[in-house]
């Protein structure tokens, strides 16, 4: 059976519209339009029934060969994944505050939700890291005034280092614009104020990587920018022990157990300027073809459950009438409390808290990536995992982040757009720059010098590297 499991690990990374899973074992090969398994026995052309990123594509001549080289990927990861983690937390606890390099970050984001607050101080994250320095964070909790700190959900991102003087941050130099590779350099402590909008300053931001990890991640990851974000990401999200208890005690009564597929579904306010409304059956159709994958390969006919994070509770009735053969689970009262005119109570600050942390631990997930919370929960689940099960499907927008830089993309297969006006032609190799991903991802095409949009999952990302500080001499 460990067998099985493990080709299915495989087979499921081809599916799946944004999966940004592994690479092939043959870079090389990543251009081909289908996959053989088992001694050729199975010949599929994949184009022909999904919709995936070529460089998801494996190519399998032997099945017995291959399996073990994707266990050898999987602890791979895990060591890169460790290492890591150790070296942020070295970073996050100098032994002396007082003398130790600092990036002070203050964030008063008005309107910003868990999810793009998290994400915030993610970007500052990245700058510390990339210049070496502990990030001392403080986040004015104006969206959730009675939640006196985003630390009571989660641990704190220093134990030696967590506070500062308004003498200090006043004396501190600040980071606003080019000069600061200068400034990172000359100065012992930096600071950064978020209140809204902002713009990449600095090669130390989402969308860029460690060069130092190229060669570690490339032949084990498609997009490792995400992957990196995500460990990021998984190192602020660390939970106190009340929310692991919380958790525990959910995952009882909710008869939350594997397989289960994770489904966001958000909706109110979201439609208003930054997403489109999405049927329930668009979620459903991914779950379905998951849970089916499943089944065929591990020859049985498992409790399709499903977990389902909602800011719209109409959507309940909606999952038990048309989909009575799946198992559907959900928080009470979450999306109650998710709607905007109650979403800033302490009830929707923990609801939220709750179903980021239940989704990010889902063995497959379903969402839109104009949500932070979708983002966020991808970003978690493929940072904690070296399992290629375990990854999200966005059924709008790529991956993004704000702040980022702007990534080239590559044409992996040809497409002739129905309405040429509006779309770009495509053609392999062709090289999409100045790309905006929101409602739809739109680009130039350096070859036609047309700007328009185009399907996201005829591309892959081409991510800059950086000299990151902080993750110089890992290995």
């Amino acid at each position: 059976m460990q067998g099985k499991r493990e080709l299915f690990f495989v087979f499921v990374a081809l599916l799946g519209g944004t999966t940004l899973l592994f690479l092939p074992i043959d870079r090389r090969l990543s251009h081909y339009s289908h996959w053989i398994l088992s001694n050729n026995v199975i010949l599929h052309n994949v184009l022909a029934t999904t919709k995936f990123k070529a460089v998801h594509r494996l190519v399998l001549t032997n099945q017995q060969n291959e399996v073990p080289k994707f266990k050898t990927q999987h602890v791979e990861l895990a060591n890169i994944r460790d290492v890591i983690q150790k070296r942020i937390d070295q970073i996050q606890n100098p032994k002396n505050c007082s003398e130790a390099r600092k990036l002070l970050c203050k964030i008063e984001a008005r309107g910003c939700g868990l999810g793009c607050q998290l994400h915030h101080i993610g970007i500052c994250f990245l700058m510390a890291i990339g210049s070496n320095r502990t990030l001392v964070v403080n986040v004015t909790m104006l969206t959730y005034p009675s939640i006196k700190s985003i630390f009571k959900a989660y641990l704190p991102l220093s134990e030696t280092c967590s506070e500062w003087s308004e003498a200090e941050y006043e004396a501190a130099r600040g980071i606003y614009g080019k000069g600061e590779s200068e400034t990172t350099v000359k100065f012992r402590v930096v600071k950064r104020f978020i209140k809204g909008g902002f713009r990449p300053f600095t090669p130390f931001a989402p969308n860029s990587y460690p060069t130092s990890l190229k060669d570690k991640l490339q032949p084990l990851y498609s997009e490792p920018q995400i992957w990196w974000l995500g460990q990021i990401m998984m190192y602020i999200t660390r939970p106190q022990p009340k929310l692991t208890q919380a958790l525990n005690k959910y995952k009882a009564e909710l008869g939350y157990s594997h397989p289960i597929v994770g489904v966001q579904i958000r909706r109110t306010d979201k439609l208003i300027g930054e997403g489109d409304f999405h049927s329930l059956e668009e979620y459903m159709i991914h779950v379905g073809n998951w849970y089916d994958k499943y089944d065929d390969v591990n020859g049985g006919n498992v409790t399709r459950r499903v977990f389902l994070a909602t800011d719209d509770d109409t959507i309940y009735k909606e999952v038990l009438d048309k989909y009575p053969k799946f198992s559907f689970s959900w928080i009470a009262n979450n999306s109650y409390f998710a709607q905007k005119q109650r979403r800033t109570s302490d009830e929707g600050f923990w609801g939220i808290v709750y179903d980021v942390a239940l989704l990010s631990q889902c063995d497959y997930v379903v969402c839109t990536f104009t949500s932070n919370i979708g983002r966020l929960a991808h970003e978690v689940m493929v940072a904690e995992s070296n399992d290629p099960l375990r990854y999200a499907t966005s059924i709008d927008v790529e991956h993004f982040s704000w702040g980022e830089i702007t990534m080239l993309r590559e044409v992996i297969e040809d497409y002739n757009p129905d309405n040429p006006d509006e779309e770009l032609e495509l053609r392999v190799g062709d090289i999409i720059e100045k790309v905006l991903c929101r409602r739809a991802c739109i680009g130039t095409n350096r070859r036609t010098e047309k700007r328009g949009s185009y399907p996201k999952e005829k591309v892959r990302t081409l991510p800059p590297t950086a000299e990151y500080a902080g993750m110089q001499n890992l290995f």
